[in-house]
């Protein structure tokens, strides 16, 4: 061989050497990225496995992508749940371009080796749970970095201002994180940044004016959790580059600077949510090709400018929340691109501009709570997509456009509260999307429609209207209806048995109508009804005893009728009534007085001349003898008679003065009777507990008994639980179910069960006295004002030990089943301590659920899963302890203040949903009890999402209360640290 041709062959062989040196190297890292990537038990990577036969087929794993000499140029591993962190050995792909894990629940910090893919230009690594301060040291080596984006993890730290050096960067994202301090001004000095993304922070101080000398910037957005001081710098309107600004939730005060004006190129800008004030500027009209335009939620006045007509490109305009007044110009109805107008709860008045809808373009239109009077265009939905149309709480007149009722997108329409009159849109009945229809507190006239099938709706109101004749029976093809309010018509004829078909229905209210006939008892096939209000009506027939097989029912009205009969002695044992009226009806016999009945008092049943009250000695229309056969007969009043009256007056007295004496006589001898049991070392007697059961001292009333406060000889102070009657098993009012689990279990956050007293009739649970009640009490009522973040913050906390403690620190497990504020008791700290145990179940396999024979619990409280298929498991608690957590947050009960039929969970959803940017600050923002003038923002952030978690709709995707408490004692650094507090 010629020496030539050894050279090259010699070559050749190093080359190839040195290419399956990289080769090998290649392959070792990534098997050394899946190690550590993926934690045990996870998923994800599984074709990422050392083949000898072939050892360049890691260019063909999953998200790998080689050169022409098979080195790793690029990693796209997205949405795989590995839960790993990343090792150092990722900073040996020093080929690597491209480097994106996106969405896999990465953990950790980021490796200083990554400073060594001196070649990457691209990485993403958003939405995973890196944490820790962010390592600026890796931002040296990255020379040619392009984008760069961490986007919704969880660094904290201040911003590094490294990213000056990256002299090719365009794109740095760093929103969703935990950032603190002020945005640094050297960020100016980033000449080739396009994209810069910081919102969602903690970041404050002033926005930096010098962010206008970045000479190619195109997208800026800076706000939400973030809390500035000061307003929108001026300076901002020389950015001629700037195509997005997104300044929302900053807490941004001042006038909007006319010289935004300027940007000829912006499309969307994004003011919402901070303290702004003034009036809008006229300037904003040089805004060429503005698209999306949002100052919802700030202090603004004024009018809309007339200069705004040259806007013609605007498809979204969000102006609710201000104080904005005066017409909507005629020129908005002629935007050619208009999708979406929201100028609810502003003072505009006059008429909507009569061509709105005409550009066949039109979504969402929103102008509640205002003033506006006149008549609804006509051509709303002209293009066929109108979405959602809320009039409501204005002063509109005339007829609904029957062009409305063929709108096939509508998904809600609420009218409701205007002068409206004429037939309502046949057509609304057959809407497949439709939603929610309000049409209530109107004028409207006519019949409902005989043929309905609006599948898909869930709440129909039509309240306080001129509607006649009857009630059509395909009214049970509202197979979703969950509520339905017909009531203040002039509705007739019988209520129809095709109700019966309502599975979903919570609340029916057909009150003050003209209906007869007999209540149907197929009404009871309606196992999720709440509240039933058929009172005013001309109703007969008796009180259906079907209606006590509605273990939910909380409200029963069927006043003023002509229902005749005896009152069902069942309804005793619902247990979840608090609401009953059957006054001014026709019934008869002895009124009950069993179970939940003894809690109602006269008035709920006056109005019924032949219903005898318990404590009448005798009831003739109970009696089997002939009622005529009773009657007084007529005759003189003689002396002899007189005398007789007095005789036994006198002796009637004389034995109700000796039986008061032989009662305190007997007392201590009849305390005898009573048996004290009890937990721990007690100082006091079971007379001293009878003593206590006097009227005054009562603090509370409840399905399952009475609560007194009673004070001990030895200055302790008690609270004693009066279960109604006595029995055993499911009868016993939950006196079995608290005396095995508090009796067993002792934890600082749960309330101490001290020992029972207890006779053959009766039973007395003794706890440890709250003397500050229950949260329900403290937080609802006039207290709730004072009750700062930090302290509901620590409640959240402690309740959730206590239930933590009962699912996986018991054997067996315990299910509480009857989570909610009034059931977590606060001691003199306002420490918080789970109680209420009468509901309580014991779960064997803690990885199971149990089938119940009937729903347990509260409305509003109750999981979705446990009221369609009667299985409890921890879950079903988690789920009422997401309730209790945004009664924290908003201050609302979690139902009767959002309408009938939404509860707090569907108020929340349906609140943020409206949201026109998005975002965990400005879904709080929206939501947040509006009592708490100042408030760590990330903490009830953080709060707040742990809340949706446990009330996820599929129980699976809850956590446990194990978790619960965990992200609750170990929240992202800042919401603990921060300093920063918003103040309203």
């Amino acid at each position: 061989m010629s020496l030539p041709k050894k050279i090259s062959f010699l070559l050749q062989t190093l080359f190839f050497f040195a290419f399956t040196i990289n080769a090998n190297s290649d392959l070792e890292t990534l098997l050394k990225l899946k190690e550590s990537m993926v934690a045990p038990g996870s998923s994800g990577l599984l074709d990422w496995n050392n083949n000898t036969n072939s050892p360049f087929l890691y260019c063909s794993f999953s998200g790998v992508t080689c050169n022409n000499v098979s080195r790793v140029i690029s990693l796209n591993i997205s949405n795989v749940p590995l839960f790993g962190t990343i090792p150092p050995e990722i900073g040996l792909l020093d080929k690597l371009e491209n480097l994106i894990f996106f969405g896999d629940n990465i953990t950790g910090t980021l490796p200083l080796e990554m400073s060594q893919l001196s070649s990457v230009k691209y990485v993403n690594l958003s939405y995973n749970n890196f944490s820790g301060p962010f390592p600026r040291e890796i931002l040296l080596g990255l020379i040619e970095l392009e984008s760069f984006d961490v986007y919704n993890n969880n660094f904290t730290g201040e911003l590094p201002t490294e990213f000056v050096k990256l002299k090719k960067l365009k794109t740095l994202h760093l929103g969703g994180n935990y950032f603190h301090g002020e945005i640094p001004e050297a960020y100016s000095h980033i000449e080739s940044l396009q994209w810069l993304g910081l919102e969602g922070n903690s970041l404050t101080g002033t926005i930096p004016k010098s962010l206008a000398l970045l000479p190619n910037l195109e997208e800026l957005r800076l706000g939400y959790f973030n809390s500035y001081e000061g307003g929108i710098p001026p300076e901002f309107g020389s950015i001629s580059t700037l195509k997005l600004l997104d300044l929302g939730s900053s807490n941004l005060d001042g006038e909007i600077p006319p010289s935004l004006g300027n940007l000829k190129k912006l499309h969307s800008l994004f003011l919402q949510m901070n303290r702004l004030t003034g009036h809008i500027p006229s300037e904003l009209s040089g805004l060429e090709s503005l698209m999306s335009f949002d100052l919802s939620i700030n202090q603004l006045v004024g009018e809309i400018p007339e200069s705004f007509v040259k806007l013609q490109n605007l498809t979204l305009i969000n102006l609710f929340r201000n104080n904005l007044h005066g017409p909507v110009p005629p020129f908005i109805g002629d935007l050619p691109n208009l999708e979406v107008l929201q100028i609810w709860g502003n003072n505009f008045t006059l008429q909507l501009p009569e061509n709105l809808g005409r550009n066949g373009r039109l979504l969402f239109l929103d102008v509640a709570t205002n003033h506006f009077t006149g008549r609804i265009p006509p051509d709303l939905c002209k293009g066929g997509k109108l979405k959602t149309l809320i009039l409501m709480e204005n002063y509109f007149f005339g007829p609904i456009p029957e062009q409305l009722g063929e709108c096939k997108s509508l998904t809600r329409i609420r009218v409701r509260k205007n002068y409206l009159n004429g037939t309502i849109p046949a057509g609304f009945f057959k809407l497949a999307a439709l939603d929610m229809l309000e049409l209530d507190n109107n004028y409207f006239t006519g019949q409902l429609p005989t043929e309905i099938n609006a599948n898909n709706l869930t709440s129909f109101s039509l309240s306080n209207n001129w509607i006649t004749g009857n009630i059509p029976p395909s009214i049970g093809n509202l197979h979703n209806l969950v509520t339905l309010s017909l009531d203040m018509n002039r509705l007739s004829g019988e209520i129809p048995q095709e109700i019966a078909s309502l599975k979903k229905l919570v609340t029916i209210n057909l009150s003050d109508n003209n209906l007869t006939g007999e209540i149907p008892s197929s009404i009871s096939l309606c196992s999720e009804l709440t509240l039933i209000d058929l009172s005013r009506n001309q109703l007969v027939g008796e009180v259906p005893k079907e209606l006590t097989k509605l273990n939910s029912l909380n409200a029963l009205n069927l006043s003023r009728n002509q229902l005749n009969g005896a009152i069902p002695g069942e309804i005793g044992v619902m247990n979840g009534l608090t609401v009953l009226d059957l006054s001014y009806n026709d019934l008869s016999g002895r009124r009950p007085t069993n179970g939940q009945l003894k809690f109602f008092n006269d008035s709920y049943f006056v109005g019924n001349p032949k219903l005898c009250s318990p404590r009448a000695t005798f009831c003739p229309s109970a009696s089997k003898s002939p009622q005529n056969s009773h009657k007084i007969r007529s005759g003189k009043f003689t002396t002899t008679q007189l005398v007789i009256t007095i005789i036994i007056l006198v002796t009637v007295a004389l034995l109700l003065a000796v039986t008061v004496l032989f009662i305190k006589k007997e007392k201590f001898k009849n305390s005898k009777l009573w048996k004290l049991t009890a937990f721990q070392k007690l100082d006091f007697r079971a007379e001293d507990v009878l003593e206590c059961l006097k009227e005054e001292n009562i603090i509370g009333k409840g399905g399952a008994g009475v609560v007194y406060r009673g004070s001990m000889p030895n200055g302790i102070d008690v609270a004693i639980k009066k279960l109604v009657g006595r029995g055993t098993g499911h009868h016993d009012h939950g006196f079995s179910a608290e005396i095995q689990t508090l009796g067993r279990i002792r934890h600082r956050n749960i309330v101490r069960l001290l020992g029972y007293v207890s006779n053959k009739d009766t039973n007395l649970l003794l706890y440890e006295y709250m003397s500050n009640g229950s949260l329900g009490e403290m937080l609802h009522g006039a207290k709730g004002a004072h009750l700062r973040w930090e302290t509901r913050y620590r409640i959240a906390v402690e309740a959730a030990k206590g239930l933590c403690y009962l699912h996986h620190d018991c054997s067996p497990s315990i299910i509480h089943r009857d989570v909610k504020s009034n059931n977590i008791l606060l001691d003199s700290d306002y420490e918080a301590h789970v109680a209420d145990f009468g509901l309580a179940k014991f779960l064997q396999d803690a990885g199971a659920s149990e089938c119940m024979s009937s729903i347990a619990g509260s409305y509003g409280y109750i999981a979705p899963e446990y009221a369609y298929t009667l299985k409890v498991d921890q879950k079903s608690d988690v789920y009422s302890f997401g309730v209790v957590l945004l009664e924290l947050i908003t201050g609302h009960k979690p139902v009767g203040e959002f309408g009938d039929g939404v509860d707090i969970v569907r108020w929340v959803n349906k609140t943020i949903s409206e949201l026109s940017q998005p975002s965990d600050a400005a879904s709080v923002l929206a939501v947040v009890d509006s009592r708490l003038h100042s408030y760590p923002l990330a903490s009830v952030v953080n709060l707040f999402k742990i809340a949706m978690m446990c009330v996820e709709e599929e129980s699976c995707a809850r956590p446990t209360m194990r978790e619960v408490v965990h992200m609750l004692t170990n929240p992202p650094q800042s919401t603990n640290t921060t300093p920063t507090l918003l103040a309203l």
